[in-house]
């Protein structure tokens, strides 16, 4: 295999020792006492320098158990940050609509799924029915998002970026911060003692 960079390299290292080192990783599901639907999204901004592309991450729960998560490169550059999220946004909606038709439950309209989001832009983009030219290029994922708002499908709430647990899936962490989104996420090692 031919590496183009050393950095590609190191990066590789990285991985197979993560992988040798959790060779027992999984997610533990457990009885929360509820069913509610939720999710985190994230997006890094301009973080690749190869195409400055932002990377879409997000992981949904149900129930307080992680059943859906994704991480990818947006298909078009974002010219700002609060456009990158937003766009994360309306991704992770699409996928909060799809658990809902999967899972065929029946919600109520007293209790919406809810969207965190860690950028305060993107929650007032979302709540802000004036459209201005600076948002005008994300007009179609605002209207889709506001449409579910309305509806009483999703409500955005805004999450402090230390809790944030979408981060893992977009920005590099240190081993620390790392293993504590892990432990929220329901993962353990079964190997670990006990």
């Amino acid at each position: 295999m031919r590496f183009s960079t050393d950095i590609h390299w190191e990066a590789l290292i990285c991985i197979v020792k993560y992988l040798k080192k959790a060779p027992g990783k999984g997610i533990v599901y457990q009885d929360h006492g509820h069913m509610q639907v939720e999710a985190f999204s994230d997006a890094d901004w301009v973080m690749s320098l190869m195409n400055h592309k932002s990377t879409t991450g997000y992981f949904v729960f149900l129930g307080g158990n992680l059943i859906s998560w994704k991480s990818k490169k947006q298909d078009v550059v974002a010219r700002s940050n609060a456009e990158a999220k937003y766009r994360t946004m309306a991704q992770t909606t699409c996928e909060l609509i799809w658990v809902r038709q999967i899972l065929e439950i029946e919600f109520s309209n007293t209790y919406p799924m809810k969207l965190w989001c860690d950028n305060e832009a993107a929650m007032h983009i979302a709540s802000n029915p004036i459209y201005r030219k600076r948002t005008k290029h994300v007009e179609v994922d605002c209207h889709f998002i506001r449409e579910k708002v309305q509806q009483n499908l999703i409500s955005t709430s805004d999450v402090k970026a230390g809790d944030q647990l979408a981060v893992l899936l977009t920005k590099a962490l240190n081993g620390v911060r790392s293993d504590f989104i892990c432990n929220k996420l329901g993962m353990i090692n079964i190997y670990a003692l006990a």
